[in-house]
């Protein structure tokens, strides 16, 4: 059985960089490409539309545009953007508002690592493995 995920191509936006670095380790470690990360909102719009990525992370309290506002210029962009949204708040009403809003999911940061391992490997095969 042929395992997709090694084709996702994905876009990690973060403003924190140790953040963006353990989740590319992991990605990696599924065999996902990242083609592009970024650490705002603006160099998360030019990466999408320079790589077109197939999943976006997304944090959503970053500099210059935050991910709320991103995950709307994305989507207005493409509909069928695969966007999860990575947040440290334990308010489900902010995660909701993006589901909503047209995330699929949403991760929650500050969950042990072999959780987010999970988590990630979980979105990667929604997304890509069809």
């Amino acid at each position: 059985m042929h395992d997709n995920t090694e084709a996702c191509r994905v876009l990690v936006v973060d403003d924190h960089k140790p953040t963006r670095e353990l989740l590319k380790a992991f990605l990696r470690g599924f065999g996902a490409n990242i083609v592009a990360e970024a650490e705002n909102g603006e160099a998360a719009v030019r990466a999408f539309d320079e790589h077109a990525p197939d999943l976006i992370l997304l944090d959503l309290e970053m500099p210059i545009k935050d991910g709320r506002d991103t995950l709307r210029e994305l989507l207005e962009k493409d509909t069928e953007a695969y966007v999860v949204i990575l947040t440290a708040t334990s308010e489900m009403s902010v995660a909701n508002s993006c589901i909503e809003a047209g995330a699929r999911n949403f991760i929650r940061k500050g969950v042990p690592p072999g959780v987010l391992k999970m988590m990630l490997k979980t979105q990667l095969d929604s997304c890509c493995a069809g």
